[in-house]
């Protein structure tokens, strides 16, 4: 007699339900915002909480996003604020591990100040396949993951999120990174160059450009990375100009396009 396996959604369910109360490091991004909804799903909202990072290096939208969602699932949400860490300050290889375990542990200890003893990430299969040091910062403080409980990868969270009701803004959101992402290694971080960085792709994705990437070299060289289907929109719309003027108001002196377009954590190349 064959057993019929399990939904994705089903194995989540088995893997929060005995958890009973659950706090989720909630960035804004997809992960975090599907696994939050299916935690109000399957716990109840009385019995999720979602504790949101504030750092120079998150993007803003992702915050303004996981307030608008903590609404809508009528969740408490806890923002704690952070300034650049200091070793962070010249933006080491090692940032992700340092980043993670110093958010992680201010984050675990607010979570259990309000009664909810586990904290969760929303880490899932395809996690594993990039180059992520912060992992190992979460199995040393005991993050769980239940989308990687659960076996689940991205595609999964996406059709997980459409079940859920979310909408496609959530459902549809491309996989974005922190900001000290579009950075240098080993060279000074400032908010101001962060918030460049921000205002520069937030503007890029209000001509359709969802998946750009703006990555700075120095002080003054921003180079666009595109997806191939968004390659073709800024050319084909004529987009060049109306891009290269936005950024130089921001502050760039030089835009470039990368030809061989997006490619996830180039930055962590050697230069």
């Amino acid at each position: 007699m064959t057993t019929t396996p399990q939904t994705p959604f089903e194995r989540l369910r088995a893997v929060l339900l005995p958890r009973k109360r659950i706090a989720v490091a909630l960035s804004g991004g997809l992960d975090s915002s599907v696994l939050l909804a299916a935690a109000v799903r399957i716990l109840g909202a009385d019995h999720c909480l979602a504790l949101t990072a504030r750092t120079p290096y998150v993007m803003e939208e992702e915050v303004r996003d996981s307030t608008a969602l903590c609404r809508r699932l009528g969740v408490r949400q806890e923002k704690l604020a952070f300034p650049i860490l200091p070793a962070l300050a010249n933006n080491p290889p090692l940032r992700c591990y340092l980043c993670k375990h110093a958010l992680f542990s201010s984050l675990a200890a607010r979570a259990a100040e309000m009664g909810f003893p586990l904290l969760a990430d929303g880490s899932n299969l395809d996690d594993l396949d990039d180059y992520r040091p912060g992992r190992k910062a979460l199995q040393e403080l005991g993050i769980p993951s239940p989308f990687l409980e659960a076996s689940m990868d991205k595609e999964d969270i996406r059709r997980l999120a459409c079940r859920l009701g979310l909408p496609e803004s959530v459902s549809g959101k491309p996989a974005y990174a922190c900001l000290l992402t579009r950075l240098e290694h080993n060279r000074p971080v400032t908010e101001v160059l962060l918030r460049r960085v921000d205002a520069a792709e937030s503007f890029l994705r209000t001509l359709g450009l969802k998946g750009c990437r703006v990555r700075a070299h120095g002080d003054s060289l921003a180079r666009i990375e595109l997806p191939e289907k968004e390659r073709r929109l800024f050319w084909d719309g004529q987009l060049a100009s109306t891009a290269a003027r936005r950024l130089r108001e921001l502050g760039f002196r030089h835009i470039t396009l990368d030809l061989e377009g997006y490619s996830r954590g180039s930055m962590n190349e050697p230069s």
